[in-house]
This record gives C-alpha cells, sequence and structure tokens, in this order.
C-alpha cells in the first residue's frame, strides 16, 4: 500500500525552524526588557532610601551639605530612571517589531500545515475510493465463482 508522501515536507520544515528562530528572538528581547525593568525598580528603591534618608536628616540640626549631597544623588537618580525608561520605550517598540515577525512566520508556516492537511485528506480519500474499488472488483470475482 502506498504511504502519504507531502512534497513540500522541506518547506514546512523550514518554516517551523524560522518560526522558533523568530520565538527565541523575540524571547531574548522579552527578557531584556524584564532587565530594565528591574533595573528601574531598584532605582526607585534607591529613590526612595534616599528620600527616607533626607527626611531622617531634616530633623534637629540641619546640614546644608549633606541636604545638597542628597539632592544632586536624587536628580542623578531621577535621570537615570528617566534615561532607563526611555530604553524601555524602545525596547518595547523592539518587541512589537519582533512580534510581528513572528506572527507573520507562524502565519507562513500554517499556510503549509493547511496543505498538507488537505493533500493528506485527498490522498486517503483516494486510498479509500482505491480499496472500495479493490473489494467490489474481489466481490464481483466472488460473485461470478459461486454462480
Amino acid at each position: 500500500m502506498r504511504r502519504f508522501k507531502y512534497r513540500f515536507e522541506k518547506i514546512l520544515t523550514f518554516r517551523q525552524h524560522q518560526e522558533k528562530q523568530r520565538q527565541r528572538e523575540l524571547a531574548t528581547v522579552q527578557q531584556l526588557e524584564q532587565s530594565q525593568q528591574q533595573k528601574i525598580g531598584d532605582i526607585l528603591a534607591k529613590q526612595a532610601e534616599t528620600r527616607r534618608e533626607k527626611e531622617r536628616h531634616l530633623v534637629g540640626a540641619i546640614v546644608p551639605s549633606c541636604l545638597s549631597g542628597f539632592y544632586r544623588y536624587h536628580l542623578m537618580l531621577k535621570q537615570k530612571e528617566l534615561t532607563g525608561r526611555e530604553v524601555l520605550q524602545q525596547i518595547g517598540k523592539e518587541i512589537d517589531k519582533r512580534r510581528a515577525v513572528l506572527i507573520e512566520a507562524t502565519r507562513k508556516r500554517k499556510i503549509y500545515e493547511k496543505l498538507k492537511e488537505r493533500h493528506q485528506a485527498r490522498f486517503e480519500h483516494d486510498i479509500n475510493l482505491w480499496m472500495q474499488k479493490e473489494n467490489d472488483e474481489n466481490g464481483q470475482k466472488i460473485f461470478i465463482r459461486n454462480s
């Protein structure tokens, strides 16, 4: 009996490989986004800690040089936070691009999978017709012999 052989199997395999590669690329960029979010979270925690430390120094005798140091440090942290958020925006745009590429790769793979399903269904239908024809011929032969 004949076996099903899909003509575009190599193309389908290539499309699957491309899709997995695009998934990996998207995952690396998403991982970069998570690390950037973690950095921003750390900066925000440092800002809160600096704020608390500054408030402790406001009780009692006020040292202007100490307060100006807190202020400069707070400004530096704020600048780092802003640049981190800009980087995060750029990473978000890159994620959107990579996601679009992944969607396109998935769409191309699914086209070949649907085509394979159609070919396989047609093949099975042809095999069933062939088997039915064989069974009909065998039935006729047996009927003629018995008559």
